[in-house]
């Protein structure tokens, strides 16, 4: 059956690209919208991503996006292009103040740092990829968060589905291949009322994606991350973890598309 799968990633070749993810961004939803699903992809419009390189067009409905949570008010608009060469479709998520500045080491300072802010930047991402699906007129069943860097979204898409019916029909998948070791993640400093900050307590960012995602996948990769990873009780927890080893597989991705087209199919 042909689900619509939205794609959701903070790099993604050739736009912007600091690990192997972003070549995963690529390989993984190509492939599945090579199995007849209507895949749609999701990443930050970072300053120097040039829009005429691209061609990134403005969508009338995705301008200017108001939302509200937990109190607080934002705003975001999004673009839209294909991945040259193909048919896939990437929008880019626009807000001057959250993305606009960053250099091409996405995450970190031009001296290599990690920037301290990385946490708060990608909570609001999370949140407005969620909150921008009215204005695309289109709801996915599935939401595949690609990395640290969307591991809020099941979190966030559990809370607001509990208000809003079409959200609490999509399901979710966290992939991960990294410890995030240099990943600054400190849940008081969110934009979130005390009562949501309270269910992230004392959880790392690989441990949100796992305990809210419907299904987790764990990528050995550049690093062998699997053991690390699934010592830690939410992972030995979880009915719905696997892993699948990439570290000797010369850029074929395949065995990573088998199993996340396994995960959908048993949703």
């Amino acid at each position: 059956m042909v689900k619509k799968i939205f794609y959701i990633n903070s790099e993604m070749e050739p736009f912007a690209s600091v690990s192997n993810l972003a070549n995963l961004s690529v390989d993984i939803p190509l492939g599945l919208q090579e199995k007849g699903n209507d895949v749609r992809c999701l990443m930050p419009k970072y300053g120097f991503i040039s829009e005429r390189k691209y061609i990134l067009r403005e969508v009338i409905r995705l301008k200017e996006i108001i939302f509200d949570y937990d109190d607080k008010n934002y705003e975001c608009s999004a673009k839209s292009a294909f991945l040259p060469k193909s048919r896939l479709q990437v929008y880019f998520l626009e807000n001057e103040e959250m993305f606009g500045e960053l250099n091409n080491l996405l995450f970190k300072s031009k001296n290599g740092r990690f920037l301290i802010d990385n946490d708060t930047r990608f909570a609001f991402y999370s949140l407005a990829s969620i909150k921008m699906l009215p204005n695309l007129f289109w709801f996915p069943n599935v939401v595949i968060c690609n990395g640290w860097t969307s591991a809020l979204v099941p979190f966030l898409l559990k809370k607001l589905a509990e208000k809003d019916k079409e959200l609490s029909k999509i399901k979710t998948i966290y992939l991960t291949n990294s410890l995030n070791k240099d990943v600054l993640f400190d849940h008081t400093s969110l934009p979130f009322n005390s009562e949501t900050l309270k269910e992230l307590k004392s959880y790392n960012l690989n441990q949100v994606g796992c305990a809210f995602s419907d299904a987790t996948i764990v990528i050995d990769d550049e690093e062998k991350v699997s053991g690390n990873i699934m010592k830690s009780k939410v992972f030995k927890d979880s009915k719905s973890c696997s892993k699948v080893d990439l570290s000797k597989s010369e850029g074929d991705s395949s065995a990573l598309l088998y199993e996340i087209e396994k995960v959908i199919k048993a949703f």
